[in-house]
């Protein structure tokens, strides 16, 4: 999610194998040192939420005090085997990320990438799993950011996927797309990928010549039934819904949100507007007719048409034979929150709640801030 001003698993290890993994590669700072593949040879989009948690990217830079409350809630419950690969421009950065995280500052790997950041990861790039067992995961980036020429963070965010590729590689490598879109446009699951309408406004005229030749290029890019939400909320796919697995999607309503709401300052105040609520259930209809199971959810949208206080902007682990959800919470809204752990309980979802009450006014929440680059089983 763009920030408001330029701010700065296939087999389950035995915790103390991981913690002491952990501990281990906490030693040892990753530097960028050759040159990533950019063949674009691959399979589908990652799941969003099929398949056990392996690996995770997050970024952090010096000031992003917003962002280490979530990691530091986040890492406290994420099983010990997952890796948690941090990005930060310099050690001054990294030196106060590990003092935000205290104890769990082992849980991270640092990658210092010696240029600037946001905090913002689920932005930078998509993960595209390998096209055979065992090949290389292709973090794909878009063609170029928007503002990378007067903002030196979202400079550096469009370097990013070649960071972690340069760090990791063999197992990933990096390629760059000659589409123009964020990573937040983006949500899959096995079956279908979910576009936003940015990707239709940013390409249209540009890049492709008509809505047709986008979804062709689309599918060709993702390897997935491509569901265009072209009257959606303008803002990324995860904060308006979330695929929930067994053909299911969860879908935000503002009316639900509207009933149960405690009211605080919103910029501009909430908008439960006949229109607005148009928006959210065109999703709705759009999943429906591609063969979805809609569920709705409360979310309360400000008139800025981009916070959001939602409770789909989550990350799913499937793991054990259990699925979780790290799901957004609000401390001044007992009853909203109280019903969207119900919601996803009922789906058969464990729920661990993470507190986004000083976060959410930046536009996003943990699905912005933590980008799943590799499941497992």
């Amino acid at each position: 999610m763009t920030a408001s001003a330029p701010i700065l698993r296939t087999r389950q290890w035995p915790r103390a194998v991981g913690i002491a993994a952990g501990l281990l590669a906490a030693l040892v700072v990753l530097t960028i040192s050759r040159p990533a593949s950019h063949a674009l040879v691959t399979g589908p989009i990652i799941s969003e939420c099929d398949g056990r948690i392996a690996a995770v990217a997050i970024q952090y830079s010096s000031g992003s005090l917003f962002a280490a409350g979530i990691f530091r809630q986040f890492l406290v419950s994420l099983p010990s085997d997952v890796r948690v690969y941090a990005l930060l421009p310099d050690e001054p950065s990294l030196d106060e990320l590990k003092g935000q995280l205290g104890p769990l500052a082992f849980r991270v790997i640092p990658i210092l990438t010696h240029h600037p950041m946001t905090a913002w990861s689920r932005d930078r790039w998509i993960a595209l799993l390998p096209l055979r067992p065992g090949g290389p995961t292709t973090l794909l980036a878009q063609r170029g950011e928007l503002g990378a020429q007067i903002w030196p963070q979202r400079a550096g965010d469009q370097r990013i996927a070649d960071d972690l590729a340069h760090a990791l590689a063999p197992r990933f490598v990096s390629a760059r797309s000659d589409l123009y879109f964020d990573g937040g446009d983006f949500l899959a699951d096995s079956r279908c990928v979910f576009v936003g309408p940015a990707v239709i406004r940013r390409n249209l005229q540009m890049t492709v010549a008509s809505v047709d030749e986008l979804r062709r290029r689309l599918a060709e890019m993702l390897h997935g039934r491509i569901i265009l939400l072209e009257n959606a909320p303008d803002h990324h796919v995860g904060m308006f819904m979330m695929v929930a697995g067994n053909d299911t999607v969860v879908v935000g309503d503002p009316n639900l949100g509207r009933a149960l709401w405690t009211p605080i300052e919103l910029p501009g105040g909430a908008d439960f507007s006949a229109a607005t609520q148009k928006r959210f259930d065109s999703v709705a209809q759009a999943a429906k007719d591609n063969g979805y199971r809609v569920v709705r959810i409360p979310v309360v949208p400000a008139a800025d048409r981009k916070t959001y206080m939602t409770y789909v902007n989550g990350v799913i682990d499937q793991r054990d034979g259990r699925r979780v959800i790290y799901l957004p919470q609000y401390r001044e809204e007992p009853e909203l929150n109280q019903a969207a752990r119900k919601i996803w309980e009922s789906l058969g979802y464990q729920v661990v709640p993470i507190d986004v009450t000083d976060v959410f006014r930046e536009f996003g929440t943990v699905h912005c801030l933590v980008n799943v680059m590799e499941r497992g089983g």
